[in-house]
């Protein structure tokens, strides 16, 4: 069932209980990407809480400039526009951060549990259900702001992936075999994010990176992570004080990583 933009906004608007987030809340029904639509709405001098959400997207994106499937009426995909007084390597605190919101949601929605994947993926059995992408815009003499895109696969049925997509993504509906209200998803987002939001603030990132290590089961994993042409083996041992991943190599240093593609390794 497809949204009805301006009373589904309304219905939003009237039912978050949030200290940040929902100071105005758009449905549009195609756009390339919520991301740029927010980054215009920032560049017009858009308030801290803005929410765009989209029926389907012709350019959505992930991270690595991978795209992201958006088909109408089956998913969640929406930017909210945030402005922490953060520097630009704070934006990986709010990649975890939004992780953090994100497998809440998806938990009060799944039977079975959900789990994170570092850096920004929420994986079920293993496929992905949810992914993100944290924008920061920091041009001199133009607006500042923090963009949290995000997807929710909800109510996709199998068939309905790409043929690359079939054996690594998965739905709320093939998980629960019942349909999800999509409002609903985006109602809890909405506020598991403001919460997170509000404790970062008040408290900075150690509540957040414990609670996303309470939400993974990657520690202690063998892991393969690529960062361009490298790729370094060993096992994902626990997140940093800042959020970065610490691996103990195979040759049993440690080192830690801001960034980079985890892979996990079969055992031998």
């Amino acid at each position: 069932m497809p949204y009805d933009c301006e009373s589904d906004a309304a219905n939003i608007l009237e039912n978050l209980n949030c200290a940040h987030i929902g100071s105005v809340v758009v449905f549009l029904p195609e756009i390339d990407s919520t991301n740029n639509l927010v980054k215009t709405y920032l560049a017009n001098g858009a308030d801290e809480g803005l929410v765009v959400v989209a029926e389907s997207q012709t350019g959505g994106r992930g991270r690595m400039g991978r795209a992201w499937h958006s088909p109408p009426e089956v998913g969640v995909y929406l930017s909210v526009l945030l402005k922490p007084p953060i520097e630009p390597d704070h934006l990986p605190h709010f990649t975890l951060l939004a992780g953090v919101a994100a497998v809440l949601t998806v938990n009060e929605f799944s039977h079975p549990p959900a789990s994170l994947k570092w850096p920004n993926d929420v994986l079920i059995h293993g496929k992905k259900v949810c992914g993100l992408l944290c924008e920061l815009t920091q041009n001199q003499g133009e607006p500042s702001g923090l963009i949290i895109g995000i997807g929710f696969n909800v109510n996709h049925l199998p068939d309905q992936f790409p043929e690359d997509l079939k054996n690594t993504a998965t739905s709320l509906r093939v998980i629960n075999s019942c349909l999800t209200d999509r409002l609903a998803v985006i109602r809890s987002f909405l506020m598991n994010l403001d919460h997170e939001y509000q404790i970062y603030l008040k408290e900075g990132p150690r509540p957040m990176i414990e609670k996303w290590g309470l939400n993974t089961d990657l520690f202690g994993k063998k892991v393969a992570i690529t960062r361009g042409p490298d790729i370094t083996t060993g096992t994902a041992m626990r997140l940093d004080e800042s959020g970065r991943l610490v691996l103990r190599r195979d040759d049993g240093h440690e080192e830690t990583f801001d960034s980079g593609e985890v892979t996990l390794r079969m055992s031998t």
